[in-house]
């Protein structure tokens, strides 16, 4: 009986992991596309609707590249938790300043705009949607480009 039992868990295991894998492949499609920035707040400093307009997130799929205001580019993959509260996402740099790092992050994505609160590279999970001075945070709110 308890061979059975722990079949059974490890069973519920895998397909919860299957379910949560299945839940982030969704949402990832929900990105896909080109985004600009309508507001940024970097360090508790707020850019300007210009320097923030100049921020492009471009997702495809697990991929993605993100353009900065001073046009510095990087590019990784990235993977979502949306069962989580708030939702999390890790991005992996692969190319550009910061390669290899990793960058944890809280979002919300209930369509248009899609928010996100960057913790600085190997840095701890933002708590809250906040870039508080000498947080490291970024502070991100996002428009769907139309193509």
């Amino acid at each position: 009986m308890n061979k059975v039992r722990a079949c059974c868990a490890v069973l519920a295991a895998v397909l919860a992991g299957a379910d949560a894998e299945d839940a982030g492949k969704k949402e990832l499609e929900r990105f896909s596309g080109t985004w600009r920035a309508v507001s940024a707040v970097i360090d508790g400093k707020e850019l300007s609707k210009d320097e923030a307009g100049k921020i492009t997130l471009t997702v495809n799929g697990e991929k993605y590249t993100y353009k900065g205001a001073s046009g510095e580019a990087v590019e990784g993959t990235h993977k979502l938790d949306p069962a989580r509260k708030p939702r999390e996402l890790d991005a992996v740099r692969s190319r550009g300043k910061g390669k290899g790092e990793t960058v944890r992050a809280i979002y919300e994505l209930s369509g248009d705009p899609y928010k996100v609160c960057l913790a600085a590279p190997d840095k701890p999970r933002p708590r809250e949607f906040s870039s508080k001075p000498g947080s490291g945070h970024r502070l991100l709110v996002f428009k769907r480009v139309k193509e």
